[in-house]
């Protein structure tokens, strides 16, 4: 738990926003010292803000991780729809539904427009608790319940941390099993190669696609969650590689 605790957080840091913030400490503190190198980390973090924030590089960045993958044929019929994990933060004061992430959200949206064109296929959840008192496989669940699925659909994986984890505990039930593997198209290439290091055979069904193609020069902070994505999962996919290498 602690050496995955870790993972996050050096991950976390190396994010934009975290990333921009310690080369403006940096440079702030060397300026009586090193003035010219304190110039240069003030600068680098000033122009790292902008370039993840500005709308022309963010949606390259994201585009460059997005798979090719198309949105998901509903006439191909599946045996199980997998949504995987994401996050929330349970509140009772709004409704279930606002209690996802906006990631988790349309990945469950489409996980059960899929379920929607196969009445006899299950809903396989799945995310642990982490801070939250609630698993976030039973979040899930709970709103698709809300939503019209009926219990006996719906199988529930609170353990997994990641993705990787994931796909191990679901191998057992997805062994010769037409599924649909559903997350955003930044993380579904990531995804498929984990659940196929387990033998399987995932159908990728996109989710959302952050990546845009129409003009615009914007500087706002929905640019620097595009950059934000398209760095973890750069990172995810370094750290996947190196796993596999040293396994």
């Amino acid at each position: 738990m602690l050496a995955f605790e870790l993972k996050k957080f050096i991950g976390q840091m190396l994010m934009p926003i975290p990333l921009t913030l310690m080369l403006l400490m940096a440079g702030i503190l060397m300026l009586r010292v090193w003035p010219r190198m304190a110039r240069v980390a003030l600068v680098s973090g000033a122009l790292l803000l902008f370039l993840t924030s500005w709308a022309p590089v963010s949606n390259r960045l994201v585009s460059m991780v997005e798979s090719d993958y198309a949105a998901f044929d509903l006439s191909r019929p599946v045996d199980v729809v997998v949504v995987l994990g994401g996050c929330h933060s349970s509140d009772d004061r709004v409704p279930p539904a606002a209690q996802l992430c906006s990631s988790s959200l349309y990945r469950l949206v489409e996980g059960l427009r899929i379920l929607g064109a196969n009445p006899q296929a299950e809903l396989f959840v799945s995310g642990y608790a982490r801070h939250d008192p609630v698993p976030h496989a039973d979040m899930v669940a709970s709103i698709a319940r809300s939503m019209g699925v009926d219990e006996g659909r719906i199988r529930r994986f609170p353990e997994p941390k990641d993705t990787g984890e994931e796909a191990k505990h679901m191998k057992p039930w997805l062994v010769d099993r037409r599924f649909a593997l559903v997350t955003e198209a930044s993380h579904l290439a990531r995804a498929v190669w984990f659940f196929e290091q387990q033998g399987l055979e995932p159908i990728p069904a996109p989710a959302i696609r952050l990546g845009s193609e129409t003009p615009d020069l914007s500087v706002q902070a929905s640019n620097q969650l595009k950059s934000e994505r398209a760095f973890y999962e750069v990172l995810g996919m370094l750290w996947q590689r190196l796993v596999a290498i040293l396994s």
